[in-house]
């Protein structure tokens, strides 16, 4: 299933170059944010070429598997900057890492465009945790904001799937090699272990 998988992926996104410039991403997206024609374009586009993408992360960016992320309401500076981490392997996901060395930079740009645009299905069987909570509003919130919604390349975390979350959490505590590099590493050393479930229920469960 996974060599079909990646067949497909390679069948349906035409070879380019996987070198990216970051900062022209950012600005060709400023562009595109500004001018309400062109945003309309770019959100078709950014549909057609997430086709395969719902397979994973869901037809409307709300993830089909636990530990999957939601792409929906995401930032779209901070799609754009996955997009070049795995696309320089900094970042691994067999399949990512793979898919982003086929996509243009104006296809990236497109598609965090579409995915930003989405509304994000919180599940409502999600039950929130004061404990998470207090995690939370003690070493989180100063980056991704008060609501969870993150600000342009720091990402939104409410709603975003409980497992895929608790997962993330400790690969960044292990210090996990493709993790190494972020400063979620450090902040994740003054987190006891018994606190990330907690912390991964409270924004499951924030709108």
């Amino acid at each position: 299933m996974g060599k079909f998988f990646s067949f497909l992926v390679l069948i349906f996104f035409s070879m380019t170059s996987s070198a990216g410039d970051l900062k022209a991403q950012y600005d060709r997206l400023a562009q595109v944010q500004a001018n309400q024609a062109e945003y309309q374009i770019a959100l078709q586009a950014g549909e057609e070429r997430s086709t395969l993408c719902g397979y994973c992360h869901g037809k409307d960016g709300n993830s089909v598997k636990d530990d999957v992320p939601n792409l929906a309401g995401q930032n779209p500076e901070y799609l754009l900057h996955q997009f070049e981490l795995f696309a320089a392997g900094t970042r691994k996901n067999y399949v990512m890492e793979r898919l982003a060395k086929v996509v243009t930079e104006e296809e990236r740009v497109n598609i965090a465009l579409y995915y930003a645009s989405l509304n994000v299905s919180v599940d409502t069987a999600a039950q929130s945790s004061a404990r998470g909570e207090e995690v939370y509003q003690g070493f989180c919130f100063a980056c991704h904001g008060e609501n969870g919604r993150g600000n342009k390349d720091m990402p939104r975390l409410a709603g975003q799937q409980k497992t895929f979350i608790e997962k993330t959490l400790r690969a960044f505590k292990d210090g996990k090699s493709y993790r190494d590099k972020s400063p979620m590493v450090a902040i994740m050393r003054k987190i006891n272990d018994q606190d990330i479930p907690e912390l991964a229920a409270y924004l499951s469960a924030m709108k």
